[in-house]
């Protein structure tokens, strides 16, 4: 059989978009240079429907007719093109859209519960990252401040907004060796100046610490969590820091990253399409009664 007889026993009908340089003039050109009939309906002789995806979800009126053909292969655009390429007609078994779609559904189905188990196993692993800190600084002198008069404990955290269910996931990861890396290792700058860089992480903890016994001293740290980076450790404030410089360097973190003042952030904030794949605080046990607090952070951060 020659090169343009390769698909003489094919009649092929064709549904669907497959792209701009995939015309309808361009397949039916393909195909007959081939050997092989286009038909323009769904007739007994068709041999092959070439389906699009969202054709064949939708039952449009060719897939119904095809359906109704024993005869006929529902097939995708992937079929046409395996054939035209090696120029003989591909079997249809693994090409046949009924299969195709169903594995893709599969395929989706096994991706999303394996990151909604790496998600469950990486906020365990960041959690019990988080209690050995703490443990560590119980250990130097310092545990979580306490506002004195709401009795917040200033230990947030900042999540992105789930971009497969539209909910306010906390993605959270491990840091099983916390370094301690100031930004500023010789002079801390004013607190106006202070800018944490975090490349697209996926979680960002933030906490203040004081000291057990007076004079008090205080220290700032948030932790974070990268896609391609792994978790990084920074310090806002370093051991031994005024409570003017911890709280004001906590002020102006929140500040940037939330787009409003911390003492605003019992204000409720109604998201929208736009607050998709955004970061988000939710209030910790304390101010829960009140309301739950949600603030959103520009992406990237």
């Amino acid at each position: 059989m020659t090169k343009k007889e390769a698909l003489k026993k094919c009649t092929i009908a064709v549904t669907g978009d497959f792209g701009k340089e995939k015309t309808y003039e361009k397949i039916k050109h393909w195909i007959e240079f081939q050997g092989g009939s286009m038909a323009t309906k769904v007739e007994v002789k068709v041999t092959h429907l070439v389906c699009s995806h969202e054709h064949f979800k939708k039952n449009v009126t060719m897939v119904k007719q095809a359906k109704k053909i024993k005869t006929c292969k529902i097939v995708s655009y992937d079929w046409l093109e395996d054939s035209l390429m090696n120029f003989t007609p591909k079997r249809p078994g693994p090409y046949l859209l009924k299969s195709v779609i169903k594995e893709r559904a599969k395929a989706k189905a096994k991706k999303k519960e394996t990151r909604a188990e790496n998600i469950t196993k990486g906020v365990k692993n960041f959690e019990k990252g988080c209690d050995e800190f703490k443990t560590m600084m119980l250990t130097d002198g310092y545990h979580i401040y306490r506002d004195p008069n709401t009795g917040l404990g200033y230990d947030i955290t900042l999540a992105r907004v789930d971009l497969t269910t539209n909910t306010n996931e906390r993605y959270t990861l491990k840091v099983p060796h916390p370094i301690l890396a100031p930004l500023y290792p010789y002079h801390p700058p004013a607190p106006h100046n202070l800018r944490v860089p975090l490349p697209r992480p996926r979680t960002q903890s933030v906490q203040l610490y004081e000291t057990h016994a007076a004079p008090f001293r205080y220290a700032v740290f948030v932790q974070y969590s990268s896609p391609t980076r792994g978790t990084a450790k920074q310090v806002l404030a370093p051991l031994g820091s005024s409570f003017e410089l911890a709280m004001s360097s906590w002020e102006h973190f929140f500040r940037v990253k939330c787009k409003r003042e911390w003492s605003e952030r019992n204000g409720i904030l109604e998201e929208s399409e736009s607050d998709e794949g955004r970061w988000v605080y939710k209030g910790g046990e304390e101010e829960k009664a009140a309301g739950e607090v949600v603030e959103t952070v520009e992406p990237g951060w």
